[in-house]
């Protein structure tokens, strides 16, 4: 950003301003050397303000993967394991539910015979991993970083809880409605 910036003052300014040893082919610069030939200010970059507490929380976190190939699945999971240990992100447990089996039964070829029938069995395993207590920032590098590594013929599904504020007009369970029509007089 910086040298995009001199670089455009360099080209707002007049030929004969430009001395004749920087336009010379054999000097050889840098843009520090060429900013201080030039005497040009700095120019100050500009100030990025976050507002306090802008970061999202997660209770939970959940992501199912599903596959045709457990090797991969399992290869995946030590992935998984590695990067959460790495990030410092809660990984509380690792389901394995039971593979789910598609059985066709077709004719072998367009044109067979009622004899010809082949059964086609596709199977589908999963891995599910609950995660707790994330940031919203880390939340999205985590699963940015997860997805693009995500293997080829797998499949990703992500469900998030986030942690919300109670409404002001919520009122706590242990008042008695006496109490909440007292209060909502005195505010009318």
């Amino acid at each position: 950003m910086f040298t995009r910036t001199f670089f455009n003052q360099l080209f707002l300014l007049k030929p004969s301003q430009i001395p004749l040893t920087i336009l010379s082919h054999r000097s050889i610069t840098t843009a520090a050397r060429l900013k201080k030939q030039l005497n040009i200010a700095a120019t100050p970059r500009p100030k990025i303000e976050q507002p306090a507490g802008s970061d999202e929380l997660y209770k939970r976190l959940y992501v199912e993967v599903r596959g045709h190939d457990p090797a991969v699945l399992d290869s995946y999971e030590k992935f998984v394991r590695l990067v959460s240990t790495e990030l410092d992100i809660q990984l509380t447990n690792i389901e394995n539910p039971p593979f789910f089996t598609e059985r066709w039964t077709l004719l072998r070829s367009k044109f067979a015979k009622k004899k010809y029938w082949r059964e086609y069995e596709i199977r589908t395993y999963y891995k599910k991993f609950h995660f707790k207590h994330l940031t919203g920032s880390t939340a999205s590098t985590f699963l940015e970083y997860v997805q693009r590594n995500l293997p080829e013929g797998v499949m990703m599904i992500v469900e998030r809880v986030r942690l919300e504020s109670f409404s002001e007009k919520l009122v706590p369970p242990s008042a008695s409605p006496s109490e909440i029509n007292t209060d909502q007089q005195r505010t009318s």
